[in-house]
């Protein structure tokens, strides 16, 4: 018979088997150990907090099943060791250029979201630019152009904004640029995010003045 305990993991809450917990306790022990002190590093520990939530829930798929063992396993082998982030830096530099290296070499799953970070509507078109690669541009230029042709494309757009959903995570943001969801790639995209917030406060600081 094996204890079971009931934690919360960035807001949602899981039953754990005792020995699971353990394991996944110092696993997080691990990544605020390596992240702390550095800039933006509350904030990259409460990124992967969310993703190791999201994971945990979709392997018990909403229902009320106890997290063994195997699961957080499972999870840590996906979000790699901070210790693998290190593997590639420079001794001599301070910076973080090599530490979105891919942990191995199985190709990422892509999927479609709404992007609303670089939206004008809702965000479909800036999704199926991440999605396809391409500049969201042009994928705009083709649903103005469809406007004009067809007036049915206004509804095709609201169907699709209807049916994709919105990248609300890290993790949504990655899956929809086909970028591996794991330690090193999420510490690059919320630094990029901070980068960018501290770009746009200045911007205003300076017409401000």
């Amino acid at each position: 018979m094996k204890k079971t305990l009931t934690v919360n993991i960035s807001g949602v809450v899981f039953h754990i088997d005792e020995d699971a917990y353990i394991v996944l306790s110092r696993y997080l022990e691990r990544i605020t150990k390596h992240f702390r002190g550095e800039e933006g590093g509350d904030e990259i520990i409460s990124g992967i907090e969310n993703r190791i939530a999201e994971m945990l829930r979709e392997k018990k798929k909403g229902q009320l099943q106890v997290v063994s063992i195997e699961d957080v396993k499972e999870v840590i082998a996906q979000l790699g060791e901070p210790a693998q982030m290190s593997e590639g830096e420079e001794s001599n530099s301070g910076n973080r250029k090599n530490k979105d290296r891919d942990m191995d070499d199985e190709p990422a799953s892509k999927q479609l979201f709404r992007d609303p970070d670089n939206k004008y509507i809702g965000g479909v078109c800036a999704g199926l630019g991440a999605y396809f690669h391409i500049d969201p541009t042009w994928v705009r230029l083709v649903f103005v152009l469809f406007l004009f042709l067809y007036a049915s494309s206004i509804l095709v757009y609201i169907v699709l904004w209807i049916v994709i959903p919105r990248a609300r995570t890290t993790a949504d943001r990655l899956s929809m640029r086909g970028e591996k969801v794991n330690l090193s790639s999420i510490e690059k995209s919320i630094r990029e995010d901070l980068e960018d917030i501290k770009k746009n406060l200045e911007d205003l600081s300076k017409k401000a003045e």
